[in-house]
Order: structure tokens, then sequence, then C-alpha cells
């Protein structure tokens, strides 16, 4: 206004040409463009890769995790973070005690694998990735937090005030459709990815040196995902798998003769190219070239995956990275990258009285069916609904008065179906079970490894997966009991 009207005095003193028309674009647009910038502000400062992390003060009472593994009181970071210290923790919980639509969570780490869980009045998120990643850089504090930004921010939208009078493009339903519940987990899952790969290697080739070398070859790495997330107020289930992760719903039924057995839902995809569906969706991708063997995709039993630079940037960033930054040479067989995908396939369901959720990483699945998984949950719940179950969260579970009974897979409350499970064929063991673990995750990964073999669970609880000779690999179990 003060320069319109400047030039309008001047013009009247020296009668110049008139004012040139001025463009200003819509208010929605600038304002629209005003909310991208300022959203990609705060997600940068969330995922500063080399920043202080950010903290919130922890919950005076969360759920009892498994008291089988060393947990130490730590943060919830705000993005990645040079104080390596803090990338092994396994489990990090942040938030308010479950909503009422949950009696409680457990939850078990072994190795590689990092389990993030997030509770915010009814909803539940709750994280489990697995693979060499997750001890190189802080991811899946990253992937927590762009989950839970996302997600909440889609919430808040649909939760205007509708009492007050709304312009026609604001109204909508009260809850969001399932529909852009899945969009909102499939960009922020992308989102990681993405920030993951390009903020690594542009760290390492903003400067000459190799000062930040060691950036690149971390990000070679990869970690595969399975995520769930829970709305008490509706009562719905979503789920998020990405690589070779599992998810299973455990449903009871009363049988014929009364007794109550369990139905399997399995909620997750198997991105492995063992799928045919996967397998085909690669050929097409890269014609002609010979890729998968023996089951592997470039030695890898996933198609997709976060991190993973080798198979995702192409071959000039791959040679300059080797050449110049300590990474290695480019594999021959890399041709047309990017192989491994990072689109999660998230599944929703409804949530009935008495359902259970578990989700685990892939050695939990190489060593018990997903009946036998299932079932073996159900035989904790009837030995320790009435105490362990619903023990307050301040009291220890009090110990097992009974020596365990020895289970065959028969005799789990569940229909089986045929064994395709590899760990106890090369244990050559029989299956045996035992329910003596005041945890159900504890339960599952006692009978994983060895069940009632004590010799051959000894065994491998001393072997780590490095030195095991393929016999133990990383696990992570996630396990929620629902009203």
């Amino acid at each position: 206004m003060v320069l319109r009207s400047a030039y309008y005095f001047a013009r009247l003193r020296k009668k110049c040409l008139p004012l040139p028309t001025l463009a200003i674009p819509r208010p929605w647009l600038a304002t629209r463009i005003a909310l991208g910038v300022s959203a990609s502000i705060y997600l940068a400062s969330l995922n500063n890769l080399h920043g202080d992390s950010e903290s919130d003060e922890e919950p005076s009472a969360s759920p009892s995790p498994d008291r089988s593994t060393d947990i130490e009181p730590a943060p919830f970071g705000g993005g990645f973070t040079v104080d390596q210290t803090q990338w092994p923790l396994p489990i990090r919980y942040l938030g308010d005690p479950p909503p009422p639509g949950v009696i409680r969570m457990y939850w078990y780490s072994r190795f590689d694998t990092r389990i993030r869980a997030v509770t915010r009045g009814p909803r539940v998120l709750m994280n489990i990735l697995d693979g060499d990643f997750v001890a190189r850089a802080n991811v899946s504090d990253v992937l927590a937090q762009n989950l839970w930004f996302n997600l909440e921010s889609l919430f808040k939208w649909y939760q205007i005030d509708h009492t007050n009078p709304q312009p026609v493009e604001f109204l909508h339903e009260p809850h969001p459709p399932p529909e852009a519940i899945q969009s909102q987990i499939k960009i922020a899952v992308k989102f990681t990815d993405d920030f993951i790969l390009k903020h690594f290697i542009g760290r390492v080739f903003s400067s000459l040196s190799k000062k930040y070398a060691p950036d690149g070859i971390r990000s070679t790495a990869s970690a595969r995902l399975i995520s769930a997330l829970y709305e008490d107020d509706v009562r719905l289930l979503h789920v998020v798998s990405l690589g070779d992760m599992r998810a299973l719903l455990g449903r009871p039924r009363t049988a014929e003769d009364g007794t109550v057995k369990y139905d399997v839902h399995v909620l997750s995809v198997d991105h492995t190219p063992d799928n045919p569906v996967e397998k085909a969706r690669i050929e097409k991708l890269h014609p002609g070239e010979d890729i998968i063997e023996d089951g592997k995709l470039f030695d890898r039993p996933y198609t997709r995956a976060l991190g993973d630079g080798k198979l995702k940037w192409d071959v000039g960033v791959q040679t300059r990275l080797h050449n110049d930054y300590l990474g290695a040479a480019p594999d021959p067989k890399v041709k047309t990258p990017p192989y491994i995908d990072t689109e999660p396939d998230v599944t929703t369901i409804k949530i009935l009285p008495g359902d259970f959720l578990i989700l685990s990483s892939r050695y939990l699945g190489e060593c018990l069916t997903d009946e036998e998984v299932v079932g073996l949950v159900g035989v904790w719940l009837e030995k320790n609904r009435s105490s362990n179950l619903y023990l307050p969260l301040d009291e220890p579970p009090p110990p097992d008065p009974t020596p365990g009974v020895v289970i065959t897979p028969e005799e789990l409350p569940v229909d089986l179906k045929e064994d395709k499970t590899v760990m106890y064929r090369r244990w050559n063991v029989p299956k045996r079970f035992i329910c003596t673990d005041q945890t159900p995750t504890m339960h599952l990964a006692t009978n994983a490894m060895g069940g009632a073999d004590s010799a051959l669970r000894q065994a491998l609880s001393e072997l780590a997966p490095l030195e095991s000779e393929g016999n133990t690999k990383s696990l992570g179990i996630g396990i929620v009991f629902f009203q």
C-alpha cells in the first residue's frame, strides 16, 4: 500500500507510465505454501542427523516389559544422534498408560532388534525393527516419530470443533477413514527412508575429505519393520509390514466340545522372494536380470526394507563412494536399481473382545508355525489369566508354583497346518513345549529356542548370531492383549 501510494504521488508530479499489475497469489495458496515450509522445517528439526537428541519425561507407569531384558531408562530421542550409546537400547516407551481397551503389552528384544512403543489418549503405536541398521543409527526412533507425527496430524485434522461454522471444504467425518490412515503411514515410512538415504549421502558428498565417510557406509545397512496402530475409540487395528517380519492375531472361539480354541489371522505380508507376488513384481521391474537365486534377492531374504543403499543408489553414486569415501565396490550385477522397495503393506481389522496381537521378527517364524505361536500364547493365557495378566504394573509377578508340563504341538488349542519351519529340523530335535515363563514374550522365545530341551535352550542362549553358524538370529517379540 505504501509502495502504491508513493508511486501515484510520483506519477502526479512526473506523469510516469501506469503502475503495472502486481500478481499476488490467492491467500489460501500462500497459506498452503507457508504451512508446507513450516512442516518441512519442523520435520527437519525432528530428524537432525547429528544434533542433540530431544527428550520427553519418562511416564511414571508404563506397561510391564519382559524382565528377561535389561532396559535402561532413556528419553524418546528426536531424530538421529551422535550419542552412539543410545543406539543399542533395545526398548523405549513413551506416553501414557495403555487405553482401557488394552489389558497389557509385553515385549522382548534380543540382539539386532529395536522396539519403540508410544501411547497417547486412545491410540497405541508399537514398532519392531530388525536388521543391522538399528545398531548403526537411531533409525528406530526416527521412524517412530515420523509415524506418530503424521498420524497425530491426521487425527487432529479430523477433530475440528463442528459446533462452530466451518467452510464447506473443511466439513468431514469426525474420524479419518482407514484409507486415509493407511496413506499417512505409507507417507511416513517413505519419508523416513528418503531422509535416511539422501541425508546420509548428502552429508558424505558435502565434504571433499573422508570425514563423513562412515555415514555412507552406515546407510548401506538395512532394517525391516512390523508396526501396529490401535485405536481404542473405534477398536480398529492397523498393521504395517515392510520386509519379512510377522504379525498374527489370535481370536478365541468355543469349539464343539466346549473347549476354547484360537483362530489365527495373519495380518502381515511377506515381502520375500519366496512370495510369488513379490517375485513377479521384481521380475517385471527388472526383466532379463538374473537376480533371484535360492529364494534370495542379491543374497537378501527380503524384497522391501529401510536403508540398503547398495540396492537403491544408482551405480554412479556407489562408484563415487567406493573411489573417494571408503565404500565397497558396486556389485557387478547391480544394473537398474532400485531393487529394494520401501512401500509397506497396511492391513486393517476390527478388534473383538479377547483378541491378542503378536508382532515378531523373522526368526520366530523360522522356529514356530503361525498356529504354534498363537497356540502357545493361548496356553500361557489360560494359565496366567487370573494372575500375571492383571497384576498391577508396579508389582512383580509371583514365582511359578508348578513345574512345567511338556506340551506337544497337537495339544495346542489351535487347528494345526503343515509345518514348514526349518530350525527344529536343523537342530534334529522334535518340537516339545513348556509353559513356565511369567511373560508371554519370554514364553515364546523359550519355546522357539529349544522348548522342553533344556540343553539345547542353554546352548542357543549362549550363541550370538555372528558365531552361531546360523542357529540363532536376532529376535524381537511384542504382544498386546485386548479387552
